[in-house]
């Protein structure tokens, strides 16, 4: 099917979107100098696992199978009211006056690309979408995706789901949240020692009020990070001093096991 792909210049992370019949297949590589901080239907960024908007962590557990049933509130929760959509308003159609929205990578470029946004789904004519897929869901390599592509056969009929190129050949890079590039707190930076930013290469952050900030499953870490320093002002030095906020490596309870 049609492939479409959002790129960040200059970043090594992208978002594939790949038309399969009247279905999607999202795979996204990020870094965190694009996704810290990040959150949404595909999980957090910075705290790991899969959150609903008002925080409360979302079960995986059991799988494609496990989650058919559940990952429609999921879904629903992420869904972003018109009045706080902050994407660009669309270009107005001249003859209509009606909203356009453009297909095209750049806005513009191929007008035969634009279509009124409030087009109606086209539907997709029942039958395989690849009429000799020669291949098996056991012929997938990867676990994952041969039960997902079992999955997508039990619910569709369609044997040809076999030959899905995201399951054939996945975007898919097996790391450690540990490793994950994360922002710090404005006010904190990580110490640097010997082996290094330790605090980041525990997959950690620098944190002010780390324990009130700390959600469940991680832990805080002393003598990691530094508060950083603002230059002195002018002027008479106050009558008291408030009580200084420590910064501490707010870090995955399994990252913590790893510090040396």
């Amino acid at each position: 099917g049609n492939v479409h792909t959002i790129d960040f210049s200059g970043v090594p992370s992208f978002i594939k979107i790949t038309e399969w019949g009247s279905n999607l297949s999202l795979q996204v590589v990020g870094h965190g100098t694009i996704f810290s901080n990040s959150e949404g239907m595909c999980g957090s960024w910075n705290q790991g696992g899969v959150r609903r908007s008002n925080g409360s962590v979302y079960s995986t557990a059991g799988g494609w199978q496990g989650t058919a049933l559940t990952s429609f509130s999921l879904a629903d929760s992420w869904k972003i009211p018109p009045t706080l959509n902050q994407l660009v308003d669309p270009a107005l159609d001249n003859n209509t006056n009606l909203p356009i929205c453009d297909a095209s990578k750049v806005c513009g470029a191929q007008p035969a690309n634009a279509f009124p946004c409030n087009a109606v789904r086209k539907l997709v004519e029942e039958g395989p979408v690849i009429e000799d897929c020669d291949k098996k869901c056991s012929d997938i390599k990867d676990k994952v995706f041969a039960d997902a592509c079992r999955v997508d056969l039990t619910n569709t009929g369609d044997d040809s789901w076999a030959c899905q190129s995201s399951y054939l050949e996945p975007v898919l890079e097996k790391s450690s949240p540990c490793e994950f590039d994360k922002s710090d707190d404005e006010k904190c930076k990580p110490k640097k020692k010997k082996n290094g930013y330790v605090c980041h290469r525990l997959g950690g952050t620098c944190e002010t009020e780390c324990k009130d900030k700390a959600p469940p499953g991680y832990t805080c870490l002393k003598d990691l990070c530094n508060k950083k320093k603002k230059p002195n002002k002018p002027g008479p030095k106050p009558e008291a001093r408030k009580k200084k906020k420590k910064c501490e490596c707010m870090v995955p309870l399994p990252c913590s096991r790893d510090k040396k």
